[in-house]
Parts: structure tokens; sequence; C-alpha cells
């Protein structure tokens, strides 16, 4: 079974009519609907995904949309443990100008899980440090 971890640009993209990439995330989210793909998502990327959508729309289009992709997809919502929030730190640590937390938070998941990071972030590959170059990385365009 194919694991992923999804960021917040790749959920957003999913509510986005005007985006580039929005069939290939549509299509990637129906192959998670059927069970084809397992997919992680960090809660806090939920909490992020709320706030943009709150933005564009108010509080309850993003109550909405944040409940049917719970309710629809089979999406496993991952919590921080200690591991996980000691390696977000190395990695917040080694780059703290071009990741933000959350991006952090993922991308600690995703090496200690050893899967793909499904992202809209173009940069990661980017940053010369060892730890991201063990980085699986899927990038996404927003429009």
């Amino acid at each position: 079974m194919n694991n992923i971890c999804l960021d917040t640009g790749f959920l957003s993209i999913y509510y986005d009519e005007k985006s580039k990439d929005k069939q290939k995330v549509i299509d990637l989210m129906e192959k998670i609907k059927s069970g084809e793909i397992i997919a992680h998502v960090l809660k806090p990327v939920l909490s992020e995904l709320f706030y943009h959508l709150c933005l564009i729309q108010g509080k309850d289009f993003a109550l909405s949309r944040i409940v049917t992709l719970i309710n629809t997809y089979p999406i496993r919502q991952i919590s921080l443990d200690l591991d996980l929030i000691v390696t977000t730190g190395q990695i917040k640590c080694q780059d703290r100008k071009n990741l933000s937390y959350i991006d952090c938070m993922s991308i600690a998941y995703c090496l200690i899980k050893k899967i793909p990071f499904h992202t809209t972030d173009k940069l990661i590959k980017n940053i010369p440090t060892p730890t991201l170059n063990k980085l699986k990385v899927v990038t996404y365009k927003w429009s």
C-alpha cells in the first residue's frame, strides 16, 4: 500500500477552482478515497487549512469543508509525539528562514515514516541540508 503525507498547499488546491494541478489533486484524492493510497495529514495542517479557507469564504465555509474532508476521505490524522516534536525542532534549527513550523512537522513525519511529501513548496529540495536531501517530494502548482 502506498503511503503519502499531504501538506496544506496540496489540500488547498483541492478547494481552488483556478489551480493548474487541480485535476492531479482530484485524481490522487480519488485514489485515497478508494483506499489505493493511504494519506497522512498532521492535525496542525488541518488547522492551517481551516485558517486559509476561513480567510477566503468565512468560518462556516471552512468548517464545512474540513468536516466533509474528514468524513469523505479516510485520511490518517497524525498527532505529534516526542520523536516528531524533537525531529521537527531539529529541522527548524537547521533552516530557520525558509521553512514554517508546519512544514517542518510534515517534513519530519515524512522522514521518520519514509513516505513522500506532497506539497506546493517547490523550494524544499533546494534547501541544502543533509536531512532534507533524504526527503521524497512531489510538488504541485497553485495556478
